[in-house]
């Protein structure tokens, strides 16, 4: 079961994700399966995932939103 968590932890995230480093192509190419990724084909793949991202981003705050 997902706890809710309090205005003051979801805020906390907010702060930790925004100081994240941005993905880069040497770097998704570290992680198992992306090694053999072209520049431009990371490229497409970061983009994918960070609109990936937002989507869920969006539909998990709307969901704390609603049950407030």
């Amino acid at each position: 079961m997902l706890m809710k968590p309090d205005r003051a932890d979801f805020c906390q995230i907010i702060k930790k994700l925004a100081k994240s480093k941005k993905m880069t192509p040497d770097r998704l190419r570290s992680f198992s399966g992306f090694e053999s990724l072209t520049d431009d084909e990371a490229e497409k793949t970061i983009l994918m995932m960070e609109q990936f991202c937002e989507i869920i981003f969006k539909h998990i705050s709307s969901s704390n939103y609603e049950q407030q």
